[in-house]
């Protein structure tokens, strides 16, 4: 009994360390913006994010109309239970996209001030 509990701390131990060994480095693959043009294209990258997110969110607004209107209510029920469950869905996630594009444009005009800082503007 004490031999496999031991077995099993040992075969944890074995595979965290090998676990913690073989994930890469992020730290190492981190590159903060230093110069004018880094945070340039820093603050263009998060546009283009929040642009990408704005279309998610859209996409899904769209899903939740589109699935209302090819699943009508239920008669002597009342709204179609599918169509409740899908909507709140759809229109979750487009809330949260939302969310993030507003978080990125943020970060954008981040980067854009600190571009202008270095530049002495």
């Amino acid at each position: 009994m004490l031999t496999s509990k031991i077995r099993t701390m040992l075969a944890s131990l074995a595979f965290v360390a090998v676990a913690a060994t073989a994930l890469p480095s992020f730290a190492d693959e981190i590159k903060i913006p230093q110069t004018a043009a880094e945070h340039e294209s820093r603050a263009k990258s998060y546009r283009d994010q929040a642009a990408q997110y704005r279309k998610f969110a859209e996409e899904h607004k769209q899903m939740a109309a589109a699935y209302a209107a090819k699943r009508p209510d239920i008669k002597g029920v009342g709204k179609n239970p599918a169509v409740e469950k899908m909507s709140k869905h759809c229109l979750m996630l487009a809330k949260d996209f939302e969310k993030l594009a507003t978080d990125a444009e943020k970060l954008a005009d981040f980067h854009d001030l600190r571009a202008k800082e270095i530049q002495g503007g």
